[in-house]
């Protein structure tokens, strides 16, 4: 009976057709997102980008690309003509680099490896202005000194633009999950049918437990279906390679002495993880609001205040907590965000902690809701 039931719970997900149309609308929206991305980038060639592999990032190659490049009204500009649109793919790493060290770097007057001595004194000003410890300065000296200066350029289009598309999918995921759970408990009462599933030896625990599985089951498939609707475009043009590359080549202000497969993996994992507890938050509300719109309306507040509420940095704590959430995550400010979170007198990275505190609040959601269930319906 418990897998009738549960197969009832997935067919009533996966056939609602406000969920097809809500998984359709978001499909096409991201791969025309992702194609259009790649449409706009920089014409970069394959044979281009081979040339250049293994090629140093350093003044010396700067020089080269002086006669192309411009100061104009506070940025640096490539011209990418002539002889010069073989440095195209470097041409993009160094815009890159100069976005995120500062906007208003000049390239053109930079000598020798000026550009890494001003990501140095970039780093530094960041880590004081976070209002780091001493001892979570010394934290991050030791694992920028494991990051090879000056960088490598590798061709690394595919996994690079992945790698920045999380963002995008965390949102994705929180709409639909607000979309379709909305009604798992709601639905019900509302239409009066929460005795047909109680028709059964199993009771409130029981079914209250299939109907969180299979709202786990729905969120990962239609996660996975958004994931790939990103990644077959990036792959299927540019490829695979460069999951091998060091982080630095896609986010310059990261200290970390990962590659860009490493920090893929960990962006998947918490995505996934984000996702159930989007899941497990949206039936929760369902739960104790018995009302779809206003569950719907309470998940559309908390994205509103998502993208527009931010704490200034002396707000250390506050800052720390909210720098937690997945979207932050996910939109890789732990690239740019060097506050540690202490347990049991060890140190953990932001992302670290999150896949924690993430996994509790699924854990919270999932006994909070069944105590409340227990009391607003009839069962054993």
């Amino acid at each position: 009976m418990p897998a009738t039931i549960y197969k009832f719970e997935l067919k009533k997900l996966f056939c609602a057709r406000v969920n097809i149309i809500a998984l359709a609308g978001a499909v096409l929206m991201l791969l025309s997102l992702t194609l259009s991305s790649i449409a706009e980038a920089r014409p970069v060639s394959r044979e281009a980008a081979k040339e250049l592999n293994g090629r140093i990032i350093d003044g010396q190659l700067i020089n080269e690309l002086k006669p192309v490049l411009r100061y104009e009204n506070g940025t640096t500009v490539f011209e990418v003509t002539g002889g010069y649109e073989k440095y195209a793919p470097v041409m993009d790493v160094l815009d890159v680099m100069i976005s995120a060290i500062d906007k208003n770097i000049d390239l053109t007057g930079m000598q020798g490896n000026a550009l890494y001595e001003r990501r140095e004194q970039e780093l530094a000003q960041r880590m004081e202005i976070q209002g780091l410890t001493e001892k979570e300065k010394e934290f991050w000296r030791n694992r920028e000194d494991q990051v090879q200066k000056p960088f490598v350029y590798r061709c690394h289009s595919g996994p690079g633009n992945l790698l920045r598309a999380f963002q995008a999918l965390g949102f994705f995921v929180l709409l639909l999950s607000a979309i379709g759970l909305s009604g798992s408990y709601a639905i019900e009462t509302a239409e009066g049918m929460n005795q047909l599933l109680l028709c059964s030896r199993y009771g409130k625990k029981e079914l209250y437990c299939i109907k969180f599985a299979a709202g786990f089951t729905w969120i990962l498939t239609v996660a996975l279906i958004v994931f790939l609707s990103v990644m077959i475009p990036y792959f299927g043009i540019y490829g695979i390679e460069g999951t091998g590359e060091m982080l630095q080549l896609v986010k310059p202000m990261s200290m970390l002495p990962y590659t860009i497969g490493h920090m893929l993996a960990v962006s998947f994992g918490i995505y996934l993880l984000a996702a159930v507890m989007f899941a497990a938050v949206t039936m929760l509300l369902s739960v104790i609001t018995q009302n779809q719109p206003a569950t719907i309306c309470g998940l559309m507040g908390y994205l509103l205040i998502d993208l527009f509420v931010e704490f200034p940095d002396r707000y250390s704590l506050l800052q720390k907590i909210w720098l937690l959430r997945p979207n932050a995550i996910l939109m890789n400010s732990g690239f740019s965000n060097y506050r540690l979170i202490h347990l049991a007198g060890r140190p953990f990275l932001n992302y670290q902690a999150a896949s924690v505190l993430y996994a509790m609040i699924v854990i919270a959601a999932l006994l909070i809701g069944q105590q409340r269930y227990k009391r607003l319906q009839v069962g054993k």
